[in-house]
């Protein structure tokens, strides 16, 4: 109900800025889609470091598509940032001087780093990395493998 109240509240706002709110909140999602996606796809790689280079398969799924796929990603974003800066990008509503799309864009982006950090300091041992296994598919296998041997 609280999503429902804030939802129906940010479109009564938009909708005052501008007529066309719901084309410039499409076009500021590929703004955080390309933030996220990116970063995920960079944190891919981070995540199998270990494995990178152990053979063929690990390079070209685990290193080079997600590193053509986060450059890719991140190119995009600086190109839409650049481009949702002019009011004529989307609806042409601007604030400022500065297009609409941008600012919801990045304040997608910043709300999210903002809700991140309320739950780093309510959770921290998340963000550690204490509350994941630290497994991946390879050793799940061999792990199940080695109990069907003593089995």
């Amino acid at each position: 109900m609280t999503a429902g109240i804030a939802a129906g509240g940010f479109y009564t706002v938009m909708t005052i800025v501008s007529e066309r709110v719901l084309l410039d909140t499409i076009y500021s999602l590929g703004i955080a889609i390309c933030f996220y996606y990116g970063l995920t796809a960079f944190a891919c790689i981070y995540y199998f470091r270990n494995q990178l280079f152990a053979n063929a398969f690990n390079f070209t799924f685990k290193f080079l598509f997600p590193l053509l796929g986060g450059l890719g990603l991140f190119f995009v974003f600086l190109i839409t940032l650049r481009d949702s800066a002019d009011p004529a990008y989307g609806s042409g509503a601007a604030i400022a001087g500065v297009g609409l799309v941008l600012i919801l864009g990045l304040g997608m982006i910043l709300g999210g780093l903002v809700f991140m950090a309320f739950l780093w300091m309510k959770n921290p041992a998340f963000f550690r990395g204490e509350t994941l296994p630290q497994t991946t598919a390879e050793t799940d296998n061999q792990e199940a493998l080695e109990l069907k041997e003593v089995k």
